[in-house]
């Protein structure tokens, strides 16, 4: 690396929130090797409240590409491409000398190379010529990685040498003070433990049958648990069609809490079930046991990581792992996992 001893430093990982979380643990990392280098990270807004939590981080920019195209649809070309240059040339003004790119997409690359840091890094397997805009590009291995560790990996060409994980998810003392204030509203006994439930994924193909969902959660409110349903404003609704046996055992906190509150929720749990989404690597990320329902996805690059965790996969399936957002075989693979499955593993790990 041309750079040895750098005094400002740029990381990227734009979206989504599962793919942001995987690669938070570069932060960590950079800060062992450069404990008084300032470290920014560029992200976009949807996961920008999280990486704020992050303590290893000085400062999180937003690249507004939202912005961009609400600007373009609403005002025209000419104010979208005032508020782009304007932008990039703030972010020049910043002088960084390193610009690692964890992305690997145009829209990352491009942005580094618009920032002009003195040395730009990324990985050499970048698609959609990302790579044309790295001064240094990192080999990639050939085995199968989590995202996780290819963070790391491609960490290791600014001299990170840590195998530690250590995702920088602290909940303040406000945030935890403003969860006290929702557990107090809704009725969230400390006497149980709780289970949160996170029916939806934005792939339709990654989605377990809510109906299955909610037979679960009957089941476990009957052997004692109680249970927390979370997901978006828009899952609400079909959430809220959950008729359990007492409305005292479970609470739907879907589209009541901004995504800062979730991980908090998430910190207090005892257990989460839910599929291939980003709540799910959050829970994963604070520590929180994850059972995950997997289908299209592969659960050795993209499932929850770390110990404690269980993926319930059939690989029986020649078309498992087809990574189809739309599912054009019936959902077999998600129709082979059994309430009867997910209860049994569930069990066991609150009983642990």
């Amino acid at each position: 690396m041309e750079n040895d001893n750098p005094e400002k430093i740029l990381i990227t990982r734009l979206s989504a929130i599962g793919d942001v979380i995987h690669a938070l643990p570069a932060a960590y990392a950079v800060r062992q090797k450069y404990s008084d280098a300032q470290i920014d990270w560029l992200v976009e807004d949807k996961a920008y409240p999280l990486v704020t939590l992050n303590p290893y981080i000085d400062n999180v920019i937003i690249l507004p590409r939202k912005e961009w195209k609400k600007l373009r649809r609403e005002e025209g070309y000419i104010k979208a491409i005032k508020s782009f240059a304007a932008f990039f040339k703030k972010m020049r003004q910043r002088k960084y000398d390193i610009f690692l790119d964890l992305h690997g997409l145009f829209k990352s690359a491009f942005a580094g190379f618009l920032i002009k840091a003195d040395l730009r890094i990324g990985p050499a397997d970048g698609r959609e010529l990302s790579t044309f805009f790295y001064q240094a590009k990192i080999d990639i291995p050939g085995k199968k990685m989590h995202q996780v560790e290819r963070t790391l990996h491609l960490a290791s060409a600014v001299g990170v040498e840590t195998e530690e994980i250590n995702y920088g998810l602290v909940i303040p003392d406000e945030l935890k003070n403003n969860i006290d204030i929702v557990f107090n509203t809704y009725r969230i006994p400390e006497n149980k433990k709780l289970v949160v439930i996170n029916p939806f994924t934005t792939w339709e193909s990654k989605n377990w049958y809510l109906n299955r969902y909610f037979e679960l959660a009957e089941k476990l409110i009957k052997e004692g648990y109680y249970i927390i349903f979370t997901g978006s404003k828009n899952d609400r609704e079909k959430i809220e069609k959950f008729d359990a046996i007492s409305n005292d055992n479970y609470v739907n906190l879907a589209g009541k809490t901004s995504l800062k509150e979730l991980a908090a929720v998430y910190n207090r749990a005892d257990l989460y079930i839910g599929g291939d989404t980003g709540p799910t690597h959050l829970a994963a990320a604070l520590g929180l046991k994850v059972i995950s329902l997997m289908g299209p996805t592969d659960p050795d690059t993209h499932g929850p990581y770390g110990k404690g965790n269980t993926v319930i996969q059939d690989n029986s399936l020649e078309c498992i792992g087809c990574w189809e957002k739309s599912c054009s075989r019936d959902m077999k693979c998600m129709k082979l996992i059994t309430v009867e499955q997910v209860l049994r593993i569930a069990k066991k790990k609150l009983d642990d």
